[in-house]
């Protein structure tokens, strides 16, 4: 008898301690489920988190503050883009212009996170004023995304506390303009004119180091001259034509955007001169791809402005959906040139 007694007791013990172990399982931590792979935006002001928690931001109510450096062609059509891939994925935009003013986009970024917008996508007036817009956003919780104009020193576009850049690389670009130009000035080289964007652009200071760094390796092509035309035609017809008066002798004119080069090539024009002088432009705005076609620039370069705004708010779709976001999303410019620029239809 003592012996089941024992017996009884042993099998009733076992059966109590299987019993509080299961139900400590329903209240321990260990048995919650595994915690989410994604996140929180607002985890931390020093080191933001650039996921965001899905159950916070459902993906087809995001609302996007566009901020917009200034009021040129190119970013109608980068709208666009924008706008097709917000109709398509149910987004919100709200676009603000800075007017080229670095202090005032400061200002819409405040204002944008005071408004409680889900993310900021901007394209930077000044490539390093605008850190300090990042880092209130990261401070705030509030994901940013650049798109168009890079950010800080890395050529490639990725910046720390971005989610990610979404447009080409300046460097390889200037590089492919300094390419064309060496092809249409060898075997003898010549002396060129370099007509800049906007200063403190990103494009203005990348695509001049990628022009400058593919030439150097052609010592007969040497830079005469420099100036800023500030994106504007009137701009590059007005530097080319003070060029033409006081002498200065060139043999190629290479200008940052199509409107530069548009303004060049027809002082050209209007001084005889056209024959002689190489003009070069780049984006293949639909002024830029009929200047070529009519000879008053030799050459562009071509990338879709709206697939660039479509790509742009579709890496803002995927990183709310929880996605894997790169760092950049590279679109690569290309050559065009009178053999074929009937394959391309601007944009802007």
């Amino acid at each position: 008898m003592s012996k089941l007694k024992n017996y009884l007791c042993g099998l009733l013990a076992v059966l109590l301690v299987i019993g509080s172990v299961a139900c400590g399982d329903a209240d321990s931590p260990t048995a919650t489920s595994e915690p989410s792979a994604v996140p929180s935006v607002a985890s931390s002001a020093t080191e933001p988190e650039l996921s965001p928690d899905p159950e916070q931001v459902d993906p087809g109510e995001v609302l996007v503050a566009v901020l917009i450096p200034g009021p040129v062609g190119y970013f109608q059509a980068v709208r666009a883009g924008m706008d097709r891939a917000a109709e398509s994925y149910g987004i919100t935009l709200e676009y603000l212009d800075a007017g080229w003013d670095a202090a005032r986009q400061l200002s819409q970024i405040e204002d944008s996170i005071a408004r409680g917008v889900d993310i900021i996508a901007v394209c930077a007036v000044d490539a390093d004023a605008i850190i300090s817009g990042i880092e209130m956003a990261n401070d705030a919780g509030v994901p940013i995304i650049a798109f168009t104009n890079a950010i800080g020193e890395d050529p490639s576009g990725a910046f720390k506390g971005l989610v990610s850049y979404v447009g080409q690389s300046e460097v390889n670009t200037g590089a492919l303009c300094g390419l064309i130009a060496i092809d249409m000035l060898n075997p003898d080289g010549g002396r060129v004119v370099l007509l800049e964007g906007r200063p403190g652009t990103f494009p203005q200071r990348y695509r001049r180091e990628g022009f400058l760094s593919a030439i150097s390796n052609s010592p007969g092509i040497e830079v005469v001259f420099t100036q800023t035309t500030n994106w504007e035609m009137g701009e590059g017809m007005r530097i080319i034509e003070d060029l033409i008066q006081s002498g200065l002798e060139f043999d190629l004119v290479f200008a940052q955007d199509d409107n530069s080069a548009i303004g060049a090539g027809r002082a050209l024009e209007d001084a005889d001169l056209k024959d002689s002088v190489f003009v070069v432009g780049l984006g293949g705005s639909i002024d830029g791809l009929q200047a070529l076609k009519d000879g008053t620039i030799d050459a562009t370069t071509f990338m879709s402005a709206e697939e660039e705004g479509f790509l742009t708010i579709e890496t803002i779709h995927n990183y709310f959906a929880g996605r894997a976001v790169g760092p950049v999303t590279e679109l690569v410019q290309v050559e065009v040139n009178s053999g074929n620029v009937d394959s391309f239809v601007g944009e802007w």
